[in-house]
């Protein structure tokens, strides 16, 4: 069953005739139930569309590519689009609906092993930036830019524990995601070197779709350690080292390379502007409002930047974000969206939610990479892509609710003056839980737990605004609590009855 957004304004009776005039109260407005509620919720549906069972992996423009020869050949593409797709699919609770994407993993890792073996004589599997129906694995020809960036496969393998960190299911990280994260990681020690100061690095490396300056004054793309790469690759080793203790196989040869690889990988490096240098070498940026923000894949999706442990780097992120400015096409929009909700900061994550939804005329020549939508809800993009529409619940979702396997924080990034009163149902955490929660007047009302995996319990940490309280749940049982976090009361799920959705 989806997550269902409820009125933020706890109001079920508002009837707006269009979805044209929806999408205009929110610009003139701000009406909440346009702009927190009713498009997650289109979207989720057209999540489902994408993954009817006869259809295969999300692409750029799911199943509303019109063209015979599509721009970009409608492809999946792996530098930002086709994980996105996919972002909503555990914390919305359509889990269902990564099925395509662990087959299109599965068929990579064919074709990519192949790749490994012979264009770089490393064992394990690799892919780049763009694929195609028969999961091609091959760097494609074309500007270096974006053709030489063997980081794809990495990226879409994260979702594999991902999953699992979600659903708690062992058979599938036995049997599924496990051999390919060993594929994956196995080709990722093969593949850094060591550097002159000691740290492992990759070379070449580039920043996807971006460019330099290059010392000798030209533009260039391919330099070493950017960013993206270490992260992406940290994410990785960590996905292993955690998934091999839960099998245990943490003495395993592989683990014990990635182990003592892990902390030696270059690390990410603050610029003297106090912005994240995208490269391992403060190079001179072109183009500062470029629309990837990939040196931020370490605070999102990624885990290794948070708050708690990284303060230096988060402001740094945050310097970085008022760089990149908010313009950009709504993939990029909404990847902002999800770092501002990471850290915690509501105001710049609503102002790019307002960027998003915003009218934009089809029939305008000038629409360019700027964002908005067309009044039948899809992202404006020409050529159109279907990544900011599945991201987009993904991005709201990390407002509401974010989660570790221990530890839930809510309403971490609520606007409070905008969305001042909803509630939400359903919505995933890590760590097995279902999340229900409801504020009034800004603040948190009441929050509903409860853990699907049978026979299961844990201890979970509780955070809202400063306060932190440790509570013990069992599968089976639906806890409730009050604003003080507080449970006060609690019965078996045998006794509720769920609405179909």
């Amino acid at each position: 069953m989806p997550s269902v957004i409820e009125d933020f304004k706890g109001d079920k009776d508002i009837v707006v005739p269009t979805v044209e005039e929806r999408i205009k109260s929110f610009e003139s407005d701000e009406d909440p139930s346009c702009g927190g509620a009713s498009i997650p919720v289109w979207i989720d549906i057209c999540l489902f569309l994408v993954h009817a069972p006869e259809l295969r992996w999300a692409n750029l423009q799911g199943i509303w590519n019109k063209d015979l020869h599509p721009a970009w050949d409608s492809a999946p593409t792996l530098n930002i689009n086709l994980e996105m797709n996919y972002w909503p699919s555990l914390p919305c609770n359509l889990r269902e609906c990564q099925e395509p994407l662990f087959d299109f993993i599965k068929s990579l890792s064919i074709n990519g092993s192949k790749v490994a073996q012979v264009n770089y004589n490393a064992s394990g599997w690799v892919a780049h930036h763009r694929s195609d129906i028969w999961a091609k694995a091959s760097a494609d020809m074309g500007n270096p830019k974006w053709a030489i960036w063997p980081m794809a496969g990495a990226w879409v393998c994260t979702h594999l524990w991902e999953h699992y960190t979600y659903t708690l299911d062992k058979d599938f990280l036995i049997n599924t995601a496990y051999p390919l994260l060993e594929g994956c990681a196995s080709f990722l020690v093969d593949w850094l070197i060591e550097g002159n100061d000691g740290y492992l690095e990759t070379n070449p490396s580039t920043s996807p779709e971006h460019m330099f300056i290059a010392p000798d004054g030209n533009s260039a793309s391919v330099s070493y350690s950017s960013t993206m790469d270490m992260a992406i690759i940290n994410e990785v080793f960590s996905a292993v080292v955690s998934a091999s203790e839960v099998l245990g196989r943490s003495e395993d040869a592989l683990v014990q390379k990635v182990l003592k690889a892990q902390p030696r990988l270059y690390p990410p490096k603050i610029a003297p502007d106090g912005s994240i240098m995208e490269w391992a070498l403060n190079f001179k940026d072109p183009e500062v409002k470029h629309r990837h923000i990939s040196h931020l894949f370490g605070l999102f999706p990624g885990h290794s930047i948070t708050l708690k442990k990284n303060p230096e780097l988060c402001k740094a992120a945050e310097n970085t974000l008022y760089k990149r400015g908010e313009d950009g096409p709504g993939w990029s929009t909404v990847w902002k969206t999800a770092v501002w909700a990471r850290l915690q900061n509501s105001e710049h994550a609503y102002t790019m939610v307002k960027h998003l939804i915003r009218l934009v005329d089809p029939a305008d020549q000038k629409i360019g990479f700027e964002g908005g939508l067309y009044s039948n809800l899809f992202a404006a993009h020409p050529p159109f892509q279907i990544d900011a529409n599945l991201g987009f619940p993904a991005a709201v979702s990390e407002m509401l609710v974010q989660s570790t396997m221990t530890d839930l924080y809510l309403l971490p990034a609520l606007p409070r003056d905008k969305w001042a009163k909803g509630c939400v149902r359903g919505l995933q955490a890590r760590g097995g839980n279902t999340v229900n929660i409801c504020w009034d007047k800004g603040d948190l009302q009441e929050l509903g737990l409860w853990l699907k995996k049978d026979g299961s319990c844990s201890l979970q940490r509780l955070h809202y605004r400063g306060t932190t309280v440790t509570t013990s749940l069992s599968s089976g049982i639906i806890y409730t609590f009050n604003s003080q976090l507080q449970c006060i009361k609690s019965f078996s799920l045998s006794e509720v009855a769920f609405p179909r959705v």
